[in-house]
Parts: C-alpha cells; sequence; structure tokens
C-alpha cells in the first residue's frame, strides 16, 4: 500500500505530489491523458508570482503581458500599463510537463494513460479504481519506458490503495459529490482558439452583452517561430462558442485574421469554492475544489498555495496517524485563511459585475478615465490578488453607486 495518491497531473496535483515527495512519502500520480499538458485547457496566461514561486525555465514563457486594454461595449478604451509585468504568456503544454519533471525528480511516481473510475474507503486506506486508456500497452505510452511512469496493471482496469488521495482531476466533482463534498455553486463557461494574427502587440480584453455575457472575451498576442499569433477566447455565463465565432469573424473582416477554419476548445471554469474540500483520507485541490478567482476565473497560483496547504495537512496527518474528517479539515482552514478573504470578496464583486447593463459598463470607463482614477486603479493592480483594486471601487462614491445599483435589480 502507498501513501498517498494524487488524481490528476496538472499543475495543482504535480506541486501537492512534488511537496509530499520531497518529505519522503510514498506518492503515485494517476493522470488520465497519455501526455502530461495535453489536451490544453487554459488561457496560457499566468501570473509572475506563480510562474517565479515555479522556478521553471524563462524558455516556457511565449511572451509577457505589460500593458492591457480594456473595450467597453462603445469602444471606449482603459490602458493599463503597470510599472512591472502583468503576466507572462506560456506554452501550457510544455509548462505542464516541466512541472511533471520536478515532480519525478521528487521521486514520484506517474501513471499515465489512467483514468480514475471510483473511489472507495476501506478500512485503513482509500481505494481507488481506474481504467487504463485503449490501445496502449502501458501507462504513458505506447512504446519505452519513461523514468518515473510505472506499470499499475496490464489489464484494462485495476485498483491501487494507499492511506490517502488527493483530488486534482480539474473541473468534475463525480467524486467529490458522493464523499460529501458537493459540487461548485457557480462556473463559467470558456471557449477559446489560436491563430495567426495581425496588428496586435497587446493584450485586450472585452467587455459587453455582445461580447461575452457576464464575463469578457479576450486578445493575448505572442511570438511564435518568428511569426504573430495570439489566444482568443470568449467567457461567459451563457454558451460562449457563438460569441468566439463572431469576435474571430470581426477579426476577419477587419484584416486581422487570414482564415476562420481553426480548432477551438471549450471547457468550464467553476468560480465558486466546494462547501467541503475534504473528507476522510481526501483532500480536493484546484479545479477540483473550485479554488480559482472569481474575478477572472484564473486558477494557477490559487493552486499552488492550495497544494502546499494540502502536503502539510497530509503530513502532519501522516505524524499523527490521523486521517479522520477532523484532520483533514485543518486543510480547508489553511487554504481559506490565505485565499478566503480574496474569494469572498471577488465572488461579490462578480455578482455585481454579471448585473451591469451595457451603457453602465460604458459609464464605469468614462470615470476611470477621469483625472486620477486610472492611475489609482493602476498603482493597485495585482494580476492575482485583486481585493486592493475592488476595495477601492466599492469605495469610490462614483464607482461604487454603479457597481451597488445592482444589488437592488
Amino acid at each position: 500500500m502507498h501513501d498517498v495518491v494524487v488524481v490528476g497531473g496538472g499543475p495543482a496535483g504535480c506541486h501537492a505530489a512534488s511537496l509530499l515527495g520531497q518529505r519522503g512519502f510514498d506518492v503515485h500520480l494517476l493522470e488520465e491523458h497519455e501526455t502530461i499538458g495535453e489536451p490544453v485547457d487554459c488561457s496560457g496566461v499566468i501570473g509572475f508570482e506563480a510562474f517565479e514561486a515555479l522556478g521553471l525555465p524563462a524558455r516556457l514563457k511565449l511572451g509577457e503581458i505589460r500593458t492591457l486594454t480594456l473595450v467597453s461595449p462603445s469602444e471606449l478604451e482603459v490602458r493599463f500599463s503597470p510599472p512591472s509585468p502583468l503576466a507572462c504568456v506560456v506554452n501550457r503544454g510544455a509548462f505542464d510537463r516541466a512541472l511533471a519533471a520536478q515532480t519525478r525528480s521528487a521521486g514520484v511516481t506517474f501513471h499515465l494513460g489512467t483514468k480514475v473510475a471510483d473511489l472507495r474507503l476501506q478500512d485503513g486506506c482509500v481505494e481507488i479504481l481506474f481504467k487504463r486508456a485503449s490501445g496502449s500497452d502501458r501507462c504513458g505510452s505506447k512504446t519505452g519506458q519513461s523514468p518515473g511512469v510505472a506499470h499499475l496493471s496490464k489489464s484494462p482496469q485495476g485498483k491501487i490503495k494507499a492511506r490517502m488521495a488527493i483530488l486534482a482531476g480539474g473541473p468534475r466533482y463525480g467524486l467529490q459529490r458522493r464523499l460529501g463534498m458537493g459540487r461548485p455553486a457557480d462556473f463559467l463557461k470558456t471557449a477559446q482558439t489560436e491563430a495567426k494574427i495581425q496588428g496586435f502587440d497587446e493584450a485586450r480584453v472585452f467587455m459587453g452583452s455582445r461580447v461575452a455575457p457576464g464575463s469578457f472575451a479576450w486578445i493575448v498576442p505572442f511570438q511564435k517561430s518568428n511569426s504573430s499569433f495570439a489566444r482568443i477566447g470568449v467567457s461567459a455565463k451563457v454558451a460562449p462558442l457563438r460569441f468566439l465565432r463572431d469576435l474571430l469573424a470581426r477579426l476577419r473582416s477587419r484584416g486581422h485574421l487570414d482564415c476562420l477554419d481553426i480548432p477551438i476548445r471549450s471547457w468550464v471554469i467553476p468560480v465558486r469554492p466546494l462547501r467541503r474540500t475534504y473528507a476522510e483520507r481526501v483532500l480536493a485541490v484546484g479545479d477540483a475544489a473550485g479554488q480559482t478567482k472569481p474575478t477572472t476565473g484564473g486558477g494557477i497560483v490559487y493552486a499552488l498555495l492550495s497544494a502546499e496547504a494540502a502536503a502539510e495537512t497530509a503530513a502532519a496527518a501522516f505524524e499523527r496517524g490521523d486521517f479522520s474528517a477532523a484532520m483533514m479539515r485543518t486543510y480547508q482552514h489553511k487554504w481559506r485563511k490565505r485565499l478566503g478573504r480574496e474569494i469572498r470578496i471577488g465572488a461579490f464583486f462578480r455578482r455585481l459585475a454579471e448585473r451591469l447593463t451595457d451603457q453602465e459598463i460604458d459609464d464605469l470607463f468614462r470615470i476611470v478615465l477621469s483625472d486620477g482614477v486610472l492611475r489609482a486603479v493602476t498603482t493597485r493592480a495585482r494580476f492575482d490578488w485583486h481585493r486592493d483594486v475592488i476595495s477601492f471601487a466599492l469605495r469610490h462614491p462614483a464607482l461604487g453607486r454603479i457597481f451597488l445599483r445592482g444589488l437592488f435589480r
């Protein structure tokens, strides 16, 4: 029997596994896909804080976001240019694989092409039932044996036992619901593509009911193979595909895109955490726990911080020999102490922002463009931490008046 099984090979799962591997625990990581980092369901924009905290090589960066232009429904523009870069654009697949390599170097064993079908609490352990990817002669790839990638079973299905488990498999909540953790109360629906583009050298964010109801759309340019590319996406409270196609068509009509026959990926983002992120012998981390920024849906830095809290809790549980729900609850106390206030304020702000009319969004832009307001907002802006900007906006007499109108609708 192993010490810990981690379900999911994204940043949350890898970081938690790596920290526990460094402490000497026998950790096995199960990832349903046969290649780490594929498919990519992410904008690929990562705050500098998160990127630097991982100590990953600079070659993973495709570009930096030093200026961000926000565009209102009537095409008013607010341009943020803080003194230091806001974020970096990364090759997300390579980013995940580099993080996985660090995790393997910490002694963690990977089982790729291994999909978890069920999780059962037994006397003294967790039993995880899995299914292997069809057509693969082993977990991980169809040829060769990568270091740190192991066999679980030669049969199409099997099981693995451990003293505890960490769920980090993204926004899927079947196991969490069966364990009494519940399901996030709110989601954003997202669609994105990547294409060659002309005429954009700075990131742009678009707002309004005609482009992204309840959220925003984006164009994030970067350089690849000596050509200009951009990630173009929409998140919304409704199905986003129609809005993304409309945005792409407008870009094509204005000469920015050569072709509309480009692949699009869609996914969902939780923007409210689980009611409980723990159960007996089990913790949930990252998207699997709904630990994202309610304002934007970004989740990397929250995932890393929560993974650290999970590793600390797991280590304490092994030290005490106590894997009860009461012991696992200390994980929720830890991550909420670090992130809880940010999430509460961000969730409240999202509820207000979702109720804004296009006219009110335009009015907000006019106020921000007035003397002193843009400068004050820019000095408070941080890519991963929005509480200061939100507090300023809600306390500002003119801005706050517009945002709070939604409370009375």
